[in-house]
């Protein structure tokens, strides 16, 4: 069979200190024909710039300008389509108007359920892509766990109330550090101290307990995957998305809500081999079942499958 020849329309993440995006692009160009557009553009003119004709154009989330150029023109071309959804709690009376009137065959949300509860005439279109880990740089450093609790990234109370609770109990307290986001500035305009990349994955591999929580949405968020990819204890909430993906509580991770997160955070200080078998399942979990790689193949086969709907 001849591999798949795919457009993918995205901005280019490679200088940005989230490159979950960047890490599917490279993935990809080893399992099909890869194209990769970055700029604004009308569909047809830039299919005539083409050195092969795709047979599938891939949108990496229209309505999130920083990943997504503007593209005119999809409604009125025939090649099959699909789009990413990232954070699909904006827009959402847009984006269900947009799959419409620019004939969307296909959405690859990374959160089944919300999508599930907010665009339930589109199931039909929807194949799931949760999030994933480049386990070449999110892994086991063997770095020394000289820290017994991180927590990183946004704390917006509003977004993330356990992230914001969490932070103002630990504050000041021995043994806990918090990092605040790095922003979405490129990596070379970034503030002196911050982590990103490799800095961001060895300092999640530093620490014996990393605390998070999935938003008021209830994601199932790219730092869950990330945090076991370094072989850290991760203490976050749970759901049955996240269940289904194998983060079990006690297995693969510890589950927490607002009103055992400090308990447990000492507890799994304090005990040494619980803490390390959990966090070691959970590494060999997260490399088995959520690398890049096995995103980019399982992205592709899916998108196989649709083209051959329409032969």
């Amino acid at each position: 069979m001849e591999k798949l020849k795919l457009l993918f329309i995205t901005k280019d993440q490679s200088n940005k200190p989230e490159k979950s995006s960047y890490y599917l692009t490279e993935e990809l160009k080893k399992h099909c024909q890869l194209m990769v557009w970055h700029q604004d553009g009308d569909i047809s003119n830039i299919l005539s710039q083409l050195s092969f004709q795709p047979d599938f154009i891939l949108l990496n989330d229209w309505f999130a300008p920083k990943l997504c150029p503007n593209i005119n023109g999809l409604k009125n071309n025939r090649i099959p389509k699909g789009m990413i959804f990232h954070d699909m709690s904006n827009h959402v009376h847009e984006r269900k108007r947009f799959i419409v009137n620019e004939n969307i065959d296909a959405v690859f949300p990374h959160y089944r359920d919300a999508f599930k509860k907010w665009y339930p005439k589109f199931i039909h279109r929807m194949i799931w892509l949760p999030h994933h880990a480049n386990i070449d740089v999110y892994k086991d450093y063997q770095i020394k766990k000289d820290i017994d609790l991180l927590m990183m990234g946004a704390i917006a109370p509003q977004l993330y109330p356990l992230r914001s609770l969490m932070l103002k109990s630990f504050y000041n307290k021995p043994g806990f550090i918090y990092h605040p986001h790095p922003g979405y500035t490129n990596e070379k305009d970034r503030k002196p101290g911050s982590f990103v990349g490799k800095d961001y994955a060895k300092e999640i591999n530093r620490t014996k307990l990393f605390l998070t929580c999935n938003s008021i949405f209830g994601y199932s968020l790219l730092k869950y995957f990330e945090v076991l990819a370094c072989n850290t204890l991760l203490l976050a909430p749970l759901n049955k998305e996240l269940s289904d993906l194998g983060f079990v509580d006690g297995e693969t991770m510890v589950q927490i809500t607002r009103h055992d997160f400090h308990e447990k955070a000492i507890y799994y200080i304090k005990n040494e081999e619980e803490r390390l078998r959990i966090a070691n399942k959970g590494y060999y979990m997260v490399r088995r079942n959520h690398s890049t790689e096995n995103r980019a193949k399982m992205l592709v086969k899916n998108i196989e499958r649709i083209i051959n709907r329409f032969e």
